[in-house]
């Protein structure tokens, strides 16, 4: 059994435990904390670690609680850390000091009694809550305890000159509250500080220097104001998050038809995408995946964010143009037709464009069982002739109409169309005997009595002239057309020609 120590020093919450360990060392030893915690029976390496066990004996030892002592320890695993059930990466935090304020290690007293802060060995956060100043940096490596970092730093006199006073910002606030274990509510609070500061740190950087900044490029003054600037989005929520990467959206230079996410995000998608898998980045990156998905054009199966894209919710003039098996000029001119794509756009302006699956979703599901002009004759019961002059007329407007005035190859129609023809022809009335011998065929009152299928067959579905059926399958060729009809008719088309 562990003998106590005494006289008791009691345990600041606000500093590590191997801070702790180092202050009674000194008062007890005089010497650094490895000497104590050889007493009592502990190895340094494994302590510096946090095993979890060796915290819980040296509790015991110092008469501390043990969860007091466990909520101050960063456990240093083979690839991150961890912090109160929290991962993280070794340069999000990490228990060895690597920055300091001196004004605090003043209001500590002597270096016997110097405190190494919790909030210090958050590596983003470079700025005191206490004093409104920036924190010494000493190296990336860091010391094993304060007293050598502040050697480092050319002692605490001269690490004192160069704190510069700052303002603090939300951010280091959060921060010390959630240290704190202050009590609260918020999407925040169920994310990992490292997750909701990294996703604040690459969010404003991009905010507040564009797709193309280099974080190594900015200084620890211009990454702790950019994390700020995301922070205060962050904070808010989800909608505010979308509502900044439309902004950094917006602002994005890339204009290539195949500028791809990391053009429109920068270095925030490049985070996401390659730079975090370690710890994983959070909601930001549910967000993110979103946002893509409701601006840029991905096929189902495609993998985006590392995971598969379920279902397509965008089409582009290309990846229509796929799907439909047309050229993507000849694609745009036909978007430009349906109104879907500006008049006159260029390949490079409709390329950029996206349209909700559910305005071209009727568009793909006529081509899947679209109808080639060549077997629409068959199909409707007409003549070659007659079919091209229902197409050239409007009356069957086709899915891929020509590419050129007088081509046919590769016009296709939709079935559904054709079925609409056929449905309206099939609720013509029969024909009764009396009316077959005073009626004609489409054809036969065409060639006798002048005018064109088209015009005919318009004036028919619209009610100008009434229109029978000689048998029961609704078919082209079984309309029958009253001549007294087709002659009021065509001489009142006559009458409306030649009158001034």
């Amino acid at each position: 059994m562990v003998k106590m120590l005494t006289p008791h020093v009691p345990y600041d919450p606000t500093e590590t435990v191997q801070s702790y360990a180092t202050r009674l060392s000194m008062l007890h030893t005089g010497q650094p904390a490895g000497r104590l915690l050889a007493d009592c029976g502990l190895k340094p390496s494994r302590f510096a670690a946090g095993h979890t066990e060796d915290i819980a004996t040296f509790a015991a030892a110092v008469g501390e609680d043990p969860k007091a002592l466990l909520a101050g320890t960063v456990r240093a695993l083979s690839r991150h850390n961890v912090f109160r059930g929290e991962d993280y990466s070794r340069t999000g935090l990490a228990s060895r000091v690597r920055q300091f304020c001196p004004h605090c290690l003043q209001e500590d007293g002597p270096p016997e009694e110097w405190r190494h802060r919790l909030g210090w060995c958050f590596g983003s956060i470079v700025i005191c809550l206490k004093h409104a100043s920036t924190l010494v940096e000493v190296s990336q490596e860091g010391t094993e305890n304060i007293q050598d970092a502040v050697d480092q730093a050319g002692g605490r006199e001269l690490a004192e000159m160069s704190a510069v006073s700052v303002n603090v910002g939300r951010h280091v606030t959060w921060l010390h509250a959630r240290l704190g274990m202050a009590q609260a509510a918020g999407w925040l609070e169920g994310q990992s500080i490292e997750q909701v500061l990294n996703a604040s740190e690459h969010l404003g950087m991009v905010l507040d220097h564009g797709q193309d900044i280099r974080p190594g490029k900015l200084t620890r003054l211009e990454r702790s104001a950019a994390l700020e600037t995301g922070f205060r989005i962050y904070e808010q929520g989800h909608d505010a998050v979308y509502a900044a990467l439309s902004d950094i959206r917006r602002k994005a230079l890339a204009s290539a038809v195949q500028a791809g996410p990391f053009a429109m995000y920068g270095m925030l998608y490049d985070w996401i995408d390659r730079r975090s898998q370690l710890i994983a980045p959070g909601q930001i990156r549910t967000i993110l995946r979103e946002h893509i998905l409701d601006h840029d054009a991905y096929m189902q199966g495609e993998r985006l964010l590392g995971e598969v894209v379920t279902e397509r919710r965008l089409h582009s003039v290309k990846s229509l143009a796929l799907t439909l098996k047309v050229d993507r000029r000849r694609m745009s001119r036909l978007m430009q037709k349906l109104g879907l794509v500006p008049e006159g756009a260029t390949d490079a302006e409709s390329g950029r464009l996206v349209f909700p699956v559910k305005d071209v979703e009727q568009l793909v599901t006529d081509y899947e069982d679209a109808i080639p002009l060549a077997k629409v004759p068959e199909y409707i019961g007409g003549t070659q002739n007659q079919t091209q002059a229902l197409y050239g007329a409007g009356i069957l407007p086709a899915i891929i109409p020509a590419d050129a005035p007088g081509a046919v190859r590769g016009v296709i129609f939709a079935r559904r169309v054709l079925d609409d023809l056929l449905a309206k022809i099939d609720a013509l009335p029969m024909v009764n005997d009396e009316q077959r011998k005073l009626s004609l065929s489409v054809g036969e009152a065409c060639q006798r009595h002048g005018g064109t299928t088209d015009e005919l067959i318009a004036a028919v579905l619209s009610g100008k002239i009434t229109g029978l059926r000689a048998r029961p399958d609704p078919r082209l060729d079984a309309i029958r057309v009253l001549v007294t009809d087709v002659l009021g008719y065509r001489q009142k088309a006559t009458g409306d020609r030649d009158s001034p």
